[in-house]
């Protein structure tokens, strides 16, 4: 095996691990309150401060490989997030876990965007697209399989132990980095401002904080209008540094790349409209057509599976009809799916329901594999860790507002229900269908030929 699809198997486990992990806490969360004897819904905590400390520590990766390289960053980022997980394993009361959990999130925002710059550097331009759609692929799978294995593991064993599974996909992991990812060091390319990397990662501490805290009534209205004001004092300190400079964290340079800026603000928007979908659509089923968890569960499958599907089907497709015609094309189909699931949902119809989720994880997964992969055709050796960075926070932020905004939002929709004689999901559904379209005015400022050299690899 060459050192190319070495690195990317290092990339696919790494993944995969994160996904798993994240999907089998969510259905350990019961055991663990029970277990230590906590209300389920304090159990939330858990899951906030590994959130947010992946997304503030995000932009520390690219620091860390111009100080160490970029293998050891990653061993660095493996080993905390696997002692972490070992960690969480003699967790005995809620604080530590959440402690621990907050170290291991630590890991998390390293490993995944450092193996992902290691990716875009090291890969024959021909193999950058494939590799770039199919690394997320054992993610994808990770997602699915994680409930099931980790309701059968701790069935059978405890919720430790699903701890326990990342470990061996972590050594797994450093084995194979020692071996196959390049020791470079790129001091000499660019320094990061220590300054402006300090106030990034405290602006987005309290910016994750606000988006997950606030919405759950976690604090005080006082406390969170102390934290909003601290964030826009932090945010106004760092852009009020020059981001011409050569060490400004996501240089100037970079918005001046159109493919890049296009990328970034098209996948910000479509993910706040988009990324509650999965949630929205379980909570619907479950409450308003009263379904069985096994019937929610299938539909779910049904939308992963279309998720999963579309990565098989990218590569052929944006190689016919190019980043433009792609965007464009799925944005105006994913509209309509919204809106058929809006009437869908109205007529009760399990069936439809079902077509439409695996026709809507397709078109939503071939959404942001085109996005992502757009942003990165024309960066460079020198852009591709800060561009890597720039992409990876605003996905998380916008996901985080997506989740932040979805449910005040349906509470306001149930006022109106009355009115329009559609339920507040169905109004949810419709506003997103037609919301969407207005995505399609940021991707039509893109050349017919944008991207082209980066899918057919030249």
């Amino acid at each position: 095996m060459n050192t190319s699809w070495s690195l990317f198997w290092i990339a696919s486990v790494t993944f995969f691990m994160q996904s798993m992990d994240t999907t089998m806490l969510y259905i350990a969360i019961p055991a663990i309150a029970d277990s230590l004897r906590q209300p389920v819904l304090r159990m939330e905590m858990i899951v906030i401060s590994y959130v947010i400390t992946v997304v503030a520590f995000t932009p520390v990766n690219g620091w860390l490989a111009e100080c160490l390289g970029e293998r050891k960053t990653y061993l660095l980022a493996i080993g905390i997030f696997m002692m972490g997980s070992l960690l969480c394993i003699t967790a005995n009361s809620f604080i530590s876990l959440s402690a621990f959990r907050f170290i291991q999130g630590i890991g998390g925002a390293l490993m995944l965007p450092i193996i992902r710059t290691v990716i875009l550097r090291t890969t024959p331009q021909t193999m950058k697209l494939t590799f770039l759609n199919r690394i997320t692929l054992l993610g994808l799978l990770g997602t699915m399989i994680g409930p099931v294995l980790g309701s059968f593991m701790i069935n059978l064993f405890s919720w430790r132990v699903i701890f326990i599974a990342n470990i061996p996909l972590s050594l797994f992991c450093l084995f194979f980095a020692r071996k196959y990812i390049p020791n470079e060091n790129r001091l000499a390319e660019r320094r990061t401002d220590p300054y402006g990397l300090i106030l990034l990662v405290m602006m987005l501490f309290l910016t994750a904080l606000i988006l997950t805290a606030m919405p759950k009534n976690i604090i005080p209205a006082p406390v969170a209008l102390l934290l909003c004001l601290s964030g826009i004092g932090l945010a106004f300190l760092y852009f009020k540094q020059d981001i011409t400079r050569k060490e400004a964290l996501f240089p100037a340079a970079l918005f001046e790349i159109r493919t890049f800026s296009v990328g970034v603000l098209g996948g910000m928007l479509t993910r706040i409209l988009l990324s509650s979908t999965p949630v929205v659509l379980s909570l619907m089923l479950q409450t308003t057509l009263a379904c069985q968890p096994v019937e929610t569960s299938i539909i779910l499958l049904l939308f992963s599976g279309g998720a999963l599907l579309s990565k098989m089907l990218f590569e052929p497709m944006i190689k016919r009809t190019g980043y433009r015609r792609l965007l464009m094309l799925t944005t105006g189909f994913t509209s309509l799916c919204i809106l058929a699931l809006s009437v869908a949902v109205q007529e009760k119809s399990m069936m439809q329901i079902g077509i439409i989720a695996t026709i809507l994880g397709i078109l939503i997964s071939t959404l942001h594999s085109a996005e992502s992969t757009l942003a990165f055709s024309n960066l460079n050796h020198a852009t591709y860790n800060s561009g890597n960075n720039m992409l990876t926070i605003t996905q998380l932020i916008s996901v985080m507002v997506s989740m932040a905004l979805t449910f005040p939002i349906l509470r306001f929709l149930s006022q109106f229900e009355i009115v329009f004689n559609l339920n507040s999901f169905s109004l949810l559904f419709l506003l997103l269908g037609v919301g969407l379209p207005t995505c399609c005015l940021v991707f039509k400022s893109l050349n017919d030929d944008d991207g082209h050299h980066f899918i057919h690899g030249g």
